[in-house]
């Protein structure tokens, strides 16, 4: 019969061994997270005005389907909305007005980005 506090140290080595491997390897996957956040360009700006900015369904459903919305560019909606119905072609929304706060929301733009307030 083997020796139990043998097997026993063998199998904690073993552990620690496994948790320094998958330690190691999600940092090295964080780092090269961080490296693309410091790739994006720094200044980049959605809108100068409020006129910019447009308000489109967060996701398959809008307001009146129970979702919500969010703003964006209105120079990038047609390329969200071209790949929201695609995205959403077999989704099938419920006919009923969402409460979610974002719908009584209009667009506008904050600091160069689009937004959503009051």
């Amino acid at each position: 019969m083997r020796n139990p506090h043998r097997l026993r140290r063998a199998l904690l080595v073993l552990a620690s061994v496994s948790i320094v491997v998958i330690g190691f390897g999600l940092g090295a996957e964080a780092k090269r997270g961080r490296a693309r956040a410091k790739a994006a360009p720094a200044a980049t700006t959605d809108c100068k005005t409020d006129t910019d900015c447009v308000v489109v369904p967060d996701d398959c459903c809008g307001c009146e389907q129970g979702g919500k919305q969010h703003a964006i560019p209105k120079k990038q909606k047609d390329g969200y909305e071209k790949d929201r119905k695609k995205r959403c072609a077999k989704t099938e929304c419920i006919e009923m007005m969402s409460q979610d706060p974002s719908c009584s929301q209009h667009a506008f733009c904050g600091a160069g980005i689009c937004e959503l307030g009051g």
